[in-house]
């Protein structure tokens, strides 16, 4: 507990560091001189680039001590390059510390801490997302690995993010300690924005930082580890939070600078997870306003800044898998020997597809929405199927504001309008391809209290307002059951774990017993039960049968491997 909260605070000043430097060069490339550089945008710039940083770095080398060294260097020159802008922010963040409410964001940090450093890891970590990191910190990559693991070809970029600091090479042990500053981060901004509630006149950013808190009691209990679910997410909320705020500020159109570089963080969100990728939606707004003002320029810069945001993304993944995007066959650019065949990427598909509809049988994978839709929603616990009650009434609720504003000739604020349509986006990309609730929740949190915090917005009283009023209240009652199961079950998880010896340092990856197989001169190592393989044992699969199906590229695990 005590190590994570000392390398939360080192994270904090690296990524505000990076991420101040990477936003005063974005902003000065297209003219902008931008006086103030807030804390939050800066940070989670850090966090993007620092992204992008280990992917490129993973690429031609280990992603360990050199990497972090020279990340710490770029940090401090960036620094430098922004010392005035910090210093004034660090002004303003100064005297919210020295306070009574800087006490209690400090309680949130140390919550965060106390589930971080302790618990059960996801179930996908122990399958794939420690080994993913552990060969971030050994290899970086090696070509083919997908063929080792057909997981390690998803090729989250947020488990690159976890390998910048794991910090093995200074601890003697790979921390996981990402997610959980993600969480502290945010819960502490989305305190500090809803401090002012009643101040705000436009209160859907206030609807975004309420799921925020909601989010975060929901994956609590598995925090300490790097699931990929847990970083999109948080990004997710960062993104359409910032972009309500910007929204109910009324930022007039020289001000798009800004939604064009939470655009670009939509794009990592993407490289995140692939459920995250109509993010990219947003994207309009500012590409239409740069049209209209023929600023050419600044679409080249911003458009630029994505592309680089995605290459090294695309980059590994043909180099683990041979496929552009994996696992969609019908981008097919790359014959090399080190691909993962086509009929095993498409089972692999298929099989995430038929999972996220609760059918569990490949065969099935024709099945018209018609006929999986009913099985799909018995299979829902009732918190699961309120939750998604409470979507419909929002989007009913939605669709009734905009025709409402349309059909009076009110003043329609086209951010908002494509901030439901990301968010709508969202949840119909998340329904249609891998519908686990855990995939799409930041979007299904989200979207009713955005409902809600348009409907608290000023307006006269009428029938129609007290009509929606109710729709409301029923809506934040159908959320209710969610996040009550998840108060109710966090109080059990803290009596349970509070004895657990994580007060100084973090509770390491699962130990796990581990039979091996030869692959040539080199040992591969698998579960000797079930699939949980964990990250000690290396190389590692949590699948013999791929392991059998596979050889290498060489004589050596640095030549990659390739399928039988």
């Amino acid at each position: 507990m005590l190590e994570l909260t000392v390398l939360w605070g080192y994270m904090l000043l690296v990524n505000a560091g990076i991420g101040a430097g990477v936003l005063k060069l974005l902003y000065r490339s297209v003219g902008k001189k931008k006086k103030k550089i807030e804390c939050m945008p800066a940070v989670m710039a850090g966090v993007v680039s620092i992204t992008v940083y280990a992917e490129i770095f993973s690429i031609f080398y280990k992603v360990g001590m050199a990497a972090h060294l020279l990340l710490l260097l770029l940090a401090v020159l960036s620094a430098w390059f922004c010392r005035k802008e910090l210093a004034e922010g660090w002004k303003r963040c100064r005297s919210v510390l020295l306070s009574w409410e800087g006490v209690v964001y400090v309680l949130i940090v140390l919550t965060a801490a106390f589930f971080a450093s302790r618990g059960e890891q996801h179930t996908d970590t122990g399958i794939y997302h420690a080994q993913a990191i552990r060969w971030y910190e050994e290899y970086g990559l090696v070509k083919g690995l997908g063929n080792l693991q057909q997981h390690f070809a998803y090729n989250s970029a947020a488990l690159g993010y976890a390998a910048a600091f794991s910090m093995k090479w200074l601890v003697g042990q790979s921390l996981h300690g990402t997610n959980g500053f993600l969480m502290a981060l945010m819960c502490v901004w989305a305190l500090w924005g809803l401090k002012d509630f009643k101040k705000h006149e436009n209160h859907i950013a206030d609807g975004c930082r309420a799921g925020v808190l909601i989010y975060s009691l929901v994956c609590a209990e598995r925090i300490m580890s790097p699931a990929t679910d847990f970083s999109t997410m948080y990004l997710v909320f960062y993104i359409l939070t910032r972009w309500a705020q910007l929204a109910a500020e009324k930022k007039e159109s020289a001000e798009a600078e800004d939604y064009g570089a939470l655009c670009i963080a939509a794009v990592c969100a993407a490289t995140y997870k692939l459920s995250a990728g109509m993010m990219v939606i947003l994207a309009l707004y500012p590409a239409v306003i740069w049209i209209r003002e023929k600023s050419w320029k600044k679409i080249g810069v911003f458009l630029a800044a994505g592309i680089l945001v995605l290459a090294p993304f695309l980059a590994r993944n043909v180099l683990i898998s041979g496929w552009l995007i994996y696992p969609l066959g019908a981008i097919d650019l790359f014959d090399v020997d080190w691909k993962v065949p086509l009929d095993l990427m498409q089972y692999d598909s298929d099989q995430i597809k038929v999972w996220g509809r609760c059918l569990f049988d490949v065969g099935k994978i024709d099945m018209p929405v018609s006929e999986w839709l009913p099985v799909w929603w018995d299979a829902k616990d009732t918190y699961e199927k309120m939750l998604l009650e409470g979507n419909l009434l929002a989007l009913m609720l939605e669709i009734f504001s905009l025709v409402y504003a349309v059909w009076h000739r009110k003043e329609v604020v086209w951010q908002s309008v494509i901030l439901d349509a990301a968010v709508m986006g969202g949840i119909a990309g998340w329904f249609f391809t891998a519908p686990f609730i855990r995939y799409g929740l930041a979007f299904l949190l989200v979207f009713p209290l955005i409902a809600a915090g348009r409907w608290l917005g000023p307006a006269s009283n009428g029938p129609l307002r007290i009509g929606a009023g109710f729709v409301c209240a029923l809506g934040f009652l159908l959320m209710s059951d969610y996040w009550s199961y998840y108060t109710l079950f966090d109080m059990q998880w803290v009596k349970n774990h509070i004895t657990d010896e994580a007060y100084l340092r973090q509770q390491d990856y699962d130990e796990v017993e581990a039979a091996e197989l030869q692959m040539g001169a080199l040992t591969v190592y698998y579960p000797a039960e079930g699939e949980n393989i964990s990250y000690h044992a290396f190389p590692a699969t949590a699948y013999a049968h791929m392991a059998e199906r596979t050889q290498l590229r060489g004589e050596e695990i640095g030549d990659g491997f390739k399928a039988k």
